[in-house]
């Protein structure tokens, strides 16, 4: 694919991933092909995975939704110590030679755990946050959809990577792995808040690795996400990755970079630091057993 042209106006390589498809019912050639991605970059496309397009249209529209709120109402579910519910734009120096700040935004629920539980207020653990229904009415309904249907898609996920392995098919979606309490999440990305200074702000993410096993990306079709395949190098080189409608994005998580004692890679990525007003979801699964 030819160079892709940044919104400043900077030209960048693309890289083309590997497009995992979830129907095929040959789970060894998936896994083969997961397998290669996961070795060269960390990173790559999966294609019909269960959730229609319909479904994940409806979800950014709800995104939309919570975002589009005055920053007053949004303050009053500011996230917790467990990182559940909204984090403000930092607006914090995160670049000392550049002063470029981070005025991205974000909402992040998981798994539901009533105030009752022992282990309530355990890091990752406990109740969700959420806007009042006279606010958002049907939000929390919606977003606890996404929420249960992204889990499902990273068990088919956490299935392949087990084959390409070489474990047993069910690995990885043990109820202390994918999917329990405090292993997984969903993390909602408003990049472009009013208010930033696109010469001087920062607002898509710094380079960065996911700390968790592996992350599921679901975008608008707005260019941004960069990743940097040899994160060691002196020099690093930054290409672009396609936004395709319908697809999931695929990254493997530190986690399992150490799991698979550096055989499968994480990529550093970042996303593009002028790209505005752009809304994503992103789903990621962990490894957290609790004690």
């Amino acid at each position: 694919m030819a160079d892709h042209l940044t919104a400043n106006g900077e030209e960048m390589g693309v890289y083309n991933l590997q497009c995992i498809d979830l129907s095929n019912p040959d789970i060894h050639e998936s896994a083969a092909l997961l397998r290669k991605a996961c070795m060269e970059s960390g990173i790559f496309y999966v294609i019909n995975h269960g959730i229609s397009q319909e479904f994940m249209d409806e979800t950014f529209a709800q995104f939309k939704r919570f975002f589009d709120l005055p920053i007053e109402e949004k303050m009053k579910l500011v996230w917790n110590k467990n990182l559940r519910g909204y984090r403000p734009p930092i607006q914090a120096v995160i670049d000392d030679k550049t002063k470029q700040k981070d005025f991205s935004e974000a909402f992040h629920i998981g798994v539901e755990v009533s105030e009752d539980d022992p282990n309530a207020h355990d890091f990752f653990y406990g109740p969700n946050l959420w806007p009042p229904a006279d606010l958002l009415p049907g939000w929390r309904k919606a977003m606890e959809k996404y929420h249960q249907e992204a889990t499902n898609v990273a068990r088919k996920i956490g299935r392949v990577i087990a084959v390409a392995l070489d474990l047993n098919e069910d690995f990885f979606v043990q109820p202390e792995l994918i999917g329990s309490a405090n292993a997984n999440y969903t993390n909602m990305f408003h990049y472009g808040v009013h208010g930033a200074n696109l010469l001087k702000d920062v607002v898509g993410t710094t380079p960065h690795c996911d700390l968790n096993l592996f992350t599921l990306l679901a975008t608008d079709d707005i260019w941004g996400l960069q990743i940097c395949r040899e994160k060691n190098a002196e020099s690093q080189v930054w290409e672009a990755i396609a936004p395709v409608k319908g697809a999931y994005i695929v990254n493997v998580g530190d986690m399992l970079e150490m799991l698979t004692n550096g055989i499968f890679r994480y990529p550093t990525m970042r996303t593009g630091q002028y790209i505005y007003n752009r809304f994503n979801q992103l789903s990621a699964s962990t490894v957290g057993k609790k004690a």
